[in-house]
């Protein structure tokens, strides 16, 4: 079965080719040793092998298989452009630089091996058939020969197995980043589903009993409205007993909810305390004020609020660079607003995005029956605006 090519590279093989090129057609041309029409010739060949190579053998242009036919067919090409082009010039020998690696790019190490000795070898051939070998020479040029070979084979196939650990670390890390993704994903869940649980057995062993308890003595009090009116009477004080403990109970579950820097403090306290934290671990001033009368909010507008205030300082400190932060809490006759500005580089808000943050806030504000603003563009910074319903929020089933 044909091996995929490693295109991971791609980019690193052409500038390495077009700089091997440009190296060998100068040093060919600062050469004239056969006179300057073979040493121009010699060079075009060695240059024409680039566009080549990037037509032809280019992994991520032909999806390139290692052995396959595309493959064969360049180094045919190379090696009969090699022939001639040493056999003009002898400094065409440094375009083995060029083409030995690439063998091993798009051939196997074997066949890749073979080809480069088949290479030397015929080069030798055509300095011996042009007459430009001495007896006296054949020794000393086999054994240079052989040198190359050696060399050649053991670099490039040395380059080949760096880029195949290289490929598969890359693929390794890849597959830890996911499974990351996956325990992350599971986790959540698991913790959403315990939490779930948690809520359905509070409300069922306080809510669901004390509504059972209710429907059941309002039924019985339909009975003895008239027959027992006394013991009507005592049934409805137990129903209101019970209607005021259900209550309580569940301001307690809600309490539960309720995010710890709310539990005790108006809105703009927590906002204000958020602030203060951020600039004390950042260094990034915020400059946090209040407009309009404070006062009370549904309970799930102060979440939405603060939950947004911590994302959005969040993206801040984690992409914005910024200098300086303005934030501020707004009450109007029917509204709260929340607005968040930095100084940092901005971005494209229609650009695809990596993260959640956004459209998580996006999806909780929506929830409430808010609205949400973005402006920024990049090196504009960003301005972010909210704006929540004051009302209590009726949620529908």
């Amino acid at each position: 079965m044909a091996e995929r090519v490693d295109d991971r590279w791609f980019g690193d093989w052409i500038g390495y080719s077009a700089a091997a090129t440009l190296a060998s057609v100068l040093l060919i041309l600062a050469n004239p040793i056969s006179g300057y029409p073979r040493t121009v010739a010699s060079a075009g060949l060695v240059l024409a092998l680039f566009p080549v190579y990037w037509f032809l053998a280019r992994p991520s242009r032909a999806g390139l298989q290692k052995n396959s036919w595309r493959a064969w067919l360049y180094v045919g090409i190379a090696t009969a452009v090699y022939f001639v082009a040493y056999g003009l010039n002898n400094w065409a020998n440094i375009a083995l630089f060029i083409v030995s690696p690439q063998f091993f790019l798009v051939l196997s190490p074997i066949s890749a091996a073979a080809a480069i000795v088949f290479i030397n070898v015929g080069g030798l051939l055509v300095r011996w058939l042009v007459g430009d070998l001495d007896p006296e020479d054949v020794a000393g040029t086999l054994g240079l020969t052989v040198l190359i070979i050696a060399v050649s084979i053991y670099f490039s196939n040395r380059i080949t197995a760096v880029t195949k650990e290289s490929r598969e670390r890359g693929l390794l890390i890849q597959r830890l980043r996911e499974q990351q993704r996956e325990i992350a994903e599971l986790s959540e869940q698991q913790g959403a589903a315990a939490e779930r649980e948690r809520i359905a057995r509070e409300m069922h062993d306080t809510l669901a009993q004390g509504f059972t308890s209710i429907v059941t003595l309002g039924h019985a009090v339909q009975g003895e409205l008239e027959a027992d009116p006394a013991t009507a009477r005592r049934h409805v004080e137990l129903m209101t007993e019970t209607a005021q403990e259900n209550l309580q109970e569940s301001r307690r579950i809600i309490a539960a909810l309720t995010p710890g820097r709310l539990a005790e403090s108006t809105l703009e306290q927590a906002l204000g305390r958020v602030a203060a934290r951020f600039e004390d671990e950042t260094g990034i001033p915020v400059a946090f004020r209040v407009e309009g009368e404070p006062r009370p909010a549904p309970p799930a507008v102060e979440v939405v609020a603060l939950r947004v205030f911590q994302e959005a300082l969040a993206n801040v400190r984690k992409h914005a660079q910024a200098v300086t932060v303005e934030a501020e809490l707004a009450y109007a006759p029917d509204t709260v607003g929340l607005t968040v500005r930095d100084d940092g580089h901005g971005f494209d808000a229609a650009a695809p995005r990596d993260g959640y943050g956004i459209d998580g806030m996006q999806a909780r504000i929506r929830e409430v029956g808010g609205v949400f603003r973005l402006t920024t563009a990049p090196g504009a910074g960003t301005r972010l605006t909210v704006e929540l319903p004051s009302a209590p929020v009726e949620v529908t089933p």
